[in-house]
């Protein structure tokens, strides 16, 4: 990687020229860049694994310095230092990367604040651990604040295959791949592939609309704080089709799939979870007595339980990598761990004779493990659960003349955007 890095540094940042056939020159100031056609330098760059395959745009100087006004920070000040690679992630690296994804100049303060997400020393180590395991582990992202929805980052119907939601994903895959070091078949060993990162924004108005806080003010965050949360899953998967107005039936359907809906299929299933609500669903929840998001956490947690029986054998015979004792000697150690309990079972099972007898265990240790984010096609009646490690959400830092930069870009003010808890203002 020593060698490597910065060889793809003066690829990123080197002035790209045309030529008839591909060749290396020496520049003005003594470095060793690649020139040639468009064609030639998508195949050098794919390659040498410095892309995901498909065509990127060329990162010239002269794209990279308009990215670069977007931002506050020094071009190459160290904005986080990214694991595996250990490499140094400056506004010029970042630039480069965003455009050979093809994002916009003015993506430039988002996918800082999502590098410095998986850079920052607090999840660092979880971000590392599993970038490049064998499950697969997908990295997505999501936006709160007006910025999101000023620059069109989607949170309605088809949501992470909107152009600029697209364009986002693309570049921290490429990010991934060139700064952090995650390279197919050598650090990035998921067995089945791992899919493009993917980026959705939080439908704020449709959850103040029914009572519920958005994200970023559950974290602590004022209403209009720009912020970006980083997630880690290894399911995408079949959503959920709730069939019922009935709020509690449609809390326990959610707290089944919760059940099914594990970090690795078998093995392991307290880990965190990542609801993904529609605004009409939220609105049957919130109108049916789920006044908030917490709430609705609280009876998920209590409800969603898996048979403790059933939890021991997933572990001996699904492990996700421990080592376990025999089955019927880890069996008789789960049954006697505090969170195994008798007469809870869940309200899918049938009440047969003897069910008080049976012990279950909670697949979510408590409710600040859950993750609701309203979302999605205002006329559709679904529910998508991922499967979580970890979270991390950092606040997005714009440019002290953002406003100057989004007129001449041909944005409306970032004023127009905001929202409250008052008055929810309509967003076009």
């Amino acid at each position: 990687m020593k060698e490597v890095l910065p060889q793809i540094v003066k690829v990123l940042t080197s002035k790209i020229q045309a030529s008839a056939s591909p060749e290396k020159e020496k520049s003005p100031n003594g470095k060793i860049v690649f020139t040639g056609t468009l064609e030639q330098i998508n195949r050098y760059f794919a390659d040498n694994g410095w892309s995901d395959g498909m065509a990127i745009v060329p990162p010239t100087p002269e794209r990279i310095e308009k990215f670069l006004k977007y931002t506050d920070y020094a071009p190459d000040q160290e904005i986080a230092i990214l694991a595996s690679a250990n490499l140094r992630a400056t506004p010029r690296i970042i630039a480069a990367n965003a455009v050979m994804a093809g994002a916009r100049p003015e993506h430039m303060p988002i996918i800082i604040a999502m590098v410095q997400s998986i850079g920052d020393p607090k999840y660092k180590i979880s971000y590392s651990r599993r970038a490049g395991s064998t499950h697969s582990f997908q990295t997505y992202y999501w936006l709160n604040g007006p910025v999101a929805r000023q620059l069109g980052v989607d949170f309605a119907q088809g949501l992470i295959a909107n152009p600029v939601n697209q364009v986002l994903g693309r570049t921290m895959s490429l990010i991934e791949r060139n700064i952090a070091g995650y390279q197919i078949k050598l650090t990035q060993v998921g067995t089945f592939g791992k899919v493009t990162s993917w980026i959705l924004a939080e439908d704020e108005e449709s959850a103040l609309r029914i009572g519920w806080k958005p994200s970023n003010v559950e974290k602590g965050f004022d209403l209009n704080a720009n912020t970006v949360t980083t997630g880690e899953s290894t399911v995408w998967g079949q959503n959920l089709i709730p069939a019922t107005s009935d709020a509690k039936i449609l809390m326990q359907l959610i707290a089944y799939d919760l059940t099914h809906k594990e970090q690795f299929a078998a093995g392991w299933i307290q880990s965190k979870r990542t609801l993904l609500i529609t605004p009409t669903t939220a609105q049957v929840l919130a109108e049916g007595g789920y006044a908030s998001k917490d709430s609705l956490k609280a009876d998920l947690a209590k409800t969603a339980r898996i048979v403790t029986y059933e939890w021991a054998w997933s572990k001996v015979n699904g492990s996700y990598g421990a080592i376990y004792p025999p089955f019927e000697e880890e069996l008789a150690k789960t049954m006697a761990e505090p969170q195994a309990e008798k007469g809870k079972l869940p309200p899918w099972w049938p009440r047969f004779p003897g069910w008080e007898e049976i012990k279950t265990t909670p697949v979510v240790a408590k409710p600040s493990d859950l993750e609701i984010l309203v979302v999605g096609d205002t006329s559709r009646n679904k529910v998508q659960t991922l499967s979580a490690n970890g979270y991390n959400t950092i606040q997005i830092r714009l440019p002290k003349n953002w406003d100057e930069l989004m007129k001449t870009a041909g944005y409306r003010p970032l004023q127009e955007f905001l929202l409250s808890t008052e008055k929810v203002t309509k967003v076009d």
